[in-house]
């Protein structure tokens, strides 16, 4: 019986040939990670036409450049960034919280039941875990309805990837909420608001800066999703229908 393992393997970002950081990351989807990476940590601006961008998976080294000279970095990680990773580079929390944007209100109330039904939905369309079991997912809701979904072995990667792949389509799209397949932490709350999305839908339960972080961001939290119900964390009024 043929086993299948979630792949981790480690990927260089690169700007211009000049190595940014390095990721523990699946080697799928590596034009997304590397400009959601980009937007949601070094604040990649939208691009006038599709980025230009390198992959060399050589001898086991998987290198992603970026070919972009408009874009100037002034903070690269000098060690890996693992499956688990949040604020590698940050000593304070209030830094943490601080320096995290605010997200416009929707413009639209949300449906409970259609919140968990679309976390369901996601959860069918991760195609890696079904296989392995060991990979998480990240999906966005989009104001004309569609669901798109990508998976890594980091939690944060799926949210690049996912972020990734709206940047490549120009970022001209609304999105109205962002599912994750695990917890949700600090790192993918900041992820989040940079996108400015407002609502993050979790299977698992939220830590406490995330909490603290979505609150401060306005972005409502609803996690710990299980058998219809859920936790809610941050702002509410006005953005549930009544009947929720």
């Amino acid at each position: 019986m043929k086993e299948y393992l979630g792949d981790e393997s480690l990927v260089q970002l690169c700007l211009n040939g000049e190595k940014i950081t390095t990721l523990l990351a699946s080697k799928q989807d590596l034009e997304e990670l590397i400009c959601g990476h980009f937007y949601t940590e070094y604040a990649l601006d939208s691009p006038s036409v599709k980025p230009n961008i390198a992959i060399n998976d050589d001898a086991g080294e998987i290198r992603v450049d970026l070919l972009d000279g408009n874009l100037k970095i002034n903070h690269k990680r000098s060690r890996p960034v693992v499956s688990s990773c949040g604020a590698c580079d940050q000593s304070e929390l209030s830094e943490l919280i601080d320096s995290t944007p605010i997200v416009s209100p929707p413009t639209q109330p949300y449906s409970m039941d259609e919140l968990v039904g679309r976390l369901e939905e996601m959860k069918l369309k991760q195609t890696e875990f079904s296989k392995t079991g060991g990979v998480h997912g990240a999906g966005l809701l989009f104001a004309d309805g569609t669901l798109d979904v990508m998976e890594d072995i980091g939690r944060h990667n799926a949210v690049d990837k996912a972020i990734g792949a709206t940047y490549l389509k120009g970022m001209e799209h609304v999105i109205r909420a962002l599912f994750l397949s695990g917890r949700c932490g600090w790192d993918i709350v900041a992820k989040a608001a940079k996108a400015n999305i407002p609502v993050i839908v979790s299977v698992g339960a939220a830590s406490s800066l995330a909490a603290q972080t979505a609150r401060a961001a306005n972005i409502t939290l609803v996690t710990f999703v299980r058998n219809g119900k859920s936790v809610i964390i941050g702002p509410v009024d006005g953005r549930f229908h009544t009947k929720d």
